[in-house]
């Protein structure tokens, strides 16, 4: 019998701990780890306008309310680092969860996300030539 609570209890912990949250990753760290050339899996699951309109470089771009569908568009075996990241992180706290009951093991939000990322004044990729508008 204590064998057999010994073995459940033992179960419960490494379940719990593979899906245990990890702590966020700052935006300094994130910039050192790309200039090393060991970035994680970069997730932005704003809304593709917004993405356009500025996101971290390298990022991969699936909407949050797409991501259960669309997860395997990610491309990486599920023990892969994720660092996901919206506006403020709402959505991105979202993200991770739908991953983790997926199965991905090790995904981390962006610290403070992208308003931390612009209030530290770090570079933004635009796509789509956005041209001002002028009125004449």
């Amino acid at each position: 019998m204590r064998q057999v609570l010994l073995a459940g209890l033992v179960a419960l912990a490494s379940a719990s701990s593979a899906m245990a949250t990890e702590a966020p990753l700052a935006a300094t760290q994130l910039v050192e780890r790309q200039q090393a050339g060991q970035a994680p899996l970069l997730l932005d699951v704003r809304r593709a306008d917004e993405y356009r309109d500025g996101h971290i470089a390298g990022a991969l771009n699936i909407p949050v309310e797409q991501l259960g569908s669309r997860a395997g568009a990610l491309g990486v075996p599920r023990d892969r680092e994720i660092v996901v990241y919206c506006v403020s992180g709402r959505r991105a706290a979202r993200a991770q969860e739908t991953l983790q009951s997926l199965g991905y093991s090790h995904v981390r939000l962006l610290d403070g996300s992208l308003n931390a990322w612009r209030q530290q004044q770090l570079p933004l990729v635009q796509e789509g030539g956005a041209v001002p508008e002028h009125t004449h």
